[in-house]
């Protein structure tokens, strides 16, 4: 009984929330002649920059932790890079469905997602290192990204310019130059930004939930059980002998495991529309994994306990 009670307040307290927040989402899209573009957008240029920039600027850590954090980042994406190039080579993908595989299993859900299962469940410290995580793996992330495209139609530089100018990029860099050079933010300016990014994960988990309206459900095949199960039970086994052999412990230890255990991100799925690959197996890749996750999160926090 102690274990179904323990599995019950991981879903109360963690995954709750969510599953409302979503519900809201996917009530409003069958309800009411929303432009889930626009909210989206809303979400990405107005409310995601100030989280990210309060989060940077109000966490607390060592600066041994930064390199720790980063060399996790790239260990975690070219270990699961490889293992999605390995298992579409022994199920016979062809090369756009590679492409997809690969990213499936490489980029997890950490905004969407992941910051707000890691405050429900290790409150605004939690959210602080998920932003922190976040934050520096945009950088190798959006690397790899940029290498996808210099193989698909968009010419390397033209995606180094679209990269560039997202603003959750450009505030990064500001709140990390703020940070070395200690410069503060007054408290009557610091106010408003953190507000702003309080309201970012309530939008952007109805955003969510109204995505999942407009994808087609069909049976999941074998295949894509495959990377539907390596992104979801092999990436936090992977994040948890990481941050074993870089003796990275305590709280963040458990978030960096916990975000390496999202579901598929959507974003690859603008990746493959741009650059040609197979968007119907993203698709579902997100979808069965954004399901699975409910299995598979409360098991994860448990151990992590």
């Amino acid at each position: 009984m102690t274990f179904l009670s323990n599995l019950g307040s991981v879903y109360l307290n963690a995954l709750l929330p969510l599953a409302f927040y979503c519900g809201i989402g996917i009530l409003a899209a069958r309800t009411l002649p929303l432009d889930r573009a626009t909210l989206s957008r809303v979400s990405v240029y107005v409310l995601l920059p100030p989280l990210f920039f309060s989060n940077l600027m109000e966490v607390e850590v060592p600066g041994e932790w930064i390199w720790k954090i980063a060399l996790f980042c790239c260990l975690l994406l070219g270990g699961m890079a490889l293992i999605g190039r390995l298992y579409s080579a022994f199920v016979g993908f062809d090369t756009s469905t590679t492409s997809s595989a690969v990213l499936s299993v490489t980029f997890f859900n950490a905004v969407n997602l992941g910051f707000p299962i890691a405050l429900f469940a290790f409150g605004q410290e939690g959210l602080h290192y998920a932003g922190l995580l976040v934050a520096i793996n945009a950088i190798p992330h959006n690397g790899f990204a940029i290498y996808v495209a210099a193989r698909g139609q968009m010419p390397r530089r033209e995606a180094a310019l679209t990269l560039a100018k997202m603003p959750i990029l450009s505030v990064i860099l500001v709140a990390l130059f703020f940070r070395l050079f200690e410069i503060g933010v007054p408290g009557p300016l610091m106010s408003p930004i953190r507000a702003l990014g309080q309201a970012a994960i309530p939008l952007i988990l109805i955003c969510v939930g109204m995505e999942l309206v407009s994808i087609k459900i069909k049976g999941i095949e074998p295949k894509l059980l495959g990377l539907v199960l390596l992104r979801l039970t092999l990436s936090p086994l992977a994040a948890a002998v990481i941050t074993s052999l870089l003796n990275i412990e305590g709280l963040l230890r458990s978030v960096l495991i916990l975000i390496a255990g999202m579901p598929s991100a959507m974003a690859p799925i603008v990746y493959a529309r741009v650059f040609g690959g197979d968007v119907e197996s993203l698709t579902q890749a997100v979808f069965y994994s954004t399901l699975g996750c409910f299995i598979t999160l409360p098991i994860i926090l448990l151990l992590l306990g």
